[in-house]
């Protein structure tokens, strides 16, 4: 019954040019495609690692987040797409566009004290912050995650107080010097052992959806592709009872 209604002429015809249309955009602006087919379907853990894996798969890379180079929602970098501060669990759109909102004002973060003094707290609060870390987006001021994680309760605080003195009207002994040691002695955090290889993955894996900087299978590759008989996408085709 439902075909009388649901494969009409006016149907067929106007899927058919919406077809041609989107297969015409995927295979010849591909990264800016599926930059918005990610964007559409951001906070959905489901289906955002079914569709960043057709991206991988179309030999798009996937940039990591990054609070100095990334847009609100996904967007194409080069021949990669960057991904999207919105897209990261518990981070969500207002405290994204914050966060892009002051890198355009002021430039780019210096580190994460920077970040905590520049940004509203309100909207990125700790938990935002923690997830910005362990998901990589603080990658680029080189200092590994585990300092910074648990360093976020001091740099929250350093920059209240850098706050309450510029409101005061006290001035830093480093201020006006411009060679600006002042600004890597504001960024100096408690040290710490960075975390292992698997720690950063499941960190990655719960807020991102995927693995951005590596694969936990990753040392057993070669051991795998030795002792495999197929693949997933290959079951189809293998004969009953065959293995």
């Amino acid at each position: 019954h439902f075909a009388g209604y649901g494969f009409n002429k006016s149907h067929s015809a106007a899927y058919g040019v919406l077809t041609y249309q989107t297969a015409y955009l995927k295979a010849n602006y591909a990264a800016e495609f599926m930059s918005a087919l990610l964007a559409s379907e951001m906070g959905n853990m489901d289906k955002l690692p079914v569709f960043i894996g057709e991206a991988q798969e179309m030999e798009l890379e996937i940039l990591a987040p990054d609070v100095n180079h990334s847009g609100v929602r996904f967007s194409p970098e080069g021949k990669g797409i960057r991904f999207g501060l919105a897209g990261i669990k518990n981070v969500g759109e207002g405290a994204a566009e914050a966060i892009v909102a002051e890198r355009g004002r002021g430039g780019p973060f210096a580190g994460l004290v920077d970040f905590c003094a520049r940004v509203d707290g309100q909207l990125a609060n700790k938990k935002v912050v923690e997830s910005l870390i362990r998901c990589g987006a603080f990658d680029g001021v080189k200092m590994h995650r585990a300092r910074m994680f648990n360093a976020v309760d001091f740099a929250m605080s350093r920059a209240a107080a850098a706050a309450r003195d510029k409101r005061s009207g006290q001035r830093n002994l480093f201020d006006g010097l411009e060679s600006a040691p002042g600004a890597s002695a504001m960024e100096a955090l408690p040290d710490c052992p960075p975390w292992h290889a698997g720690e950063m993955l499941a960190g990655e894996r719960e807020l991102l959806g995927i693995y951005l900087s590596g694969h936990p299978l990753t040392q057993y590759a070669a051991l795998l592709k030795r002792y495999q008989l197929t693949t997933v996408q290959g079951i189809a085709t293998v004969q009953d009872k065959a293995v």
